[in-house]
């Protein structure tokens, strides 16, 4: 195929439009076809990766496909479940800048005495400490209204996944707005194995697919996976396993 015949095709263009996009968790698989031996290699030195200076903890498909969500879906507010260090805040929100889109985030984390000093400068993200296991008192439901549509929730906290995910379909997330749980992808966890130190941690991260496909068969006809952004480099070529939701 030359140069010419895909510019003519503009599949950037066609291939959102399909009409197969949004799918089912009942009609997904829990696997990719990146393999497993493929995980360790991409993500070993993702915590040398940085923006301005700041740890960017992002797969280097993420990388590539939040820029294109995010200005497809232009979000009103970016609400970031896992803070980390604020590295994928300050990222997104010049991102939103590059794109001239006028948006709110805020990044929760149990600790933000982590998030780096350069993050915590930035005006335009606003870093809450926080319990994921104590979200009404971090954004109690009357605050959450007044929080302009479409949103963006990013779960990236590996903790207390089923009770984060009613909070919002509870108290907010309305048809258009999108769902991301990040780490999902179990080919990641098993190739991390004994490496990493918290084994606790560790287990739950392993579960995290289990618990989301046990939480959106309840909910089904709401919650569709995003099928251009999940397998945009095959089959949940992610670290996020059928896990880009958007709300219907």
């Amino acid at each position: 195929m030359s140069y010419q015949n895909v510019v003519k095709q503009a599949k950037h263009k066609q291939e959102p439009l399909k009409e197969n996009r949004f799918v089912k968790i009942s009609e997904r698989e829990d696997r990719s076809d990146i393999p497993i031996v493929a995980w360790q290699p991409l993500l070993n030195n993702s915590y040398l990766q940085t923006w301005k200076g700041i740890i960017l903890n992002k797969g280097v498909t993420e990388i590539a496909l939040y820029p294109t969500l995010l200005y497809e879906l232009q979000p009103k507010t970016i609400i970031e479940i896992g803070a980390f260090n604020g590295g994928a805040a300050i990222w997104m929100a010049d991102l939103l800048n590059m794109f001239d889109i006028d948006c709110s985030i805020y990044s929760v984390d149990i600790d933000i005495s982590l998030v780096d000093e350069k993050a915590k400068s930035d005006s335009r993200v606003n870093f809450l400490q926080g319990d994921c296991n104590k979200l009404s008192e971090v954004f109690p439901p009357e605050k959450l209204a007044e929080f302009p549509h479409p949103w963006l929730v990013i779960e990236d906290a590996h903790v207390n996944l089923v009770a984060v995910a009613n909070y919002f379909h509870n108290n907010g997330l309305k048809k258009g707005d999108y769902l991301i749980v990040e780490d999902t992808n179990k080919y990641m966890w098993e190739a991390w194995g004994d490496n990493w130190d918290d084994q606790e941690e560790m287990e739950k991260g392993s579960q995290k697919m289990d618990e989301l496909r046990s939480w959106l068969e309840n909910y089904e006809n709401e919650y569709l996976i995003d099928s251009y952004y999940q397998d945009m480099y095959g089959y949940n070529g992610s670290k996020n396993w059928n896990s880009i939701l958007k709300k219907f």
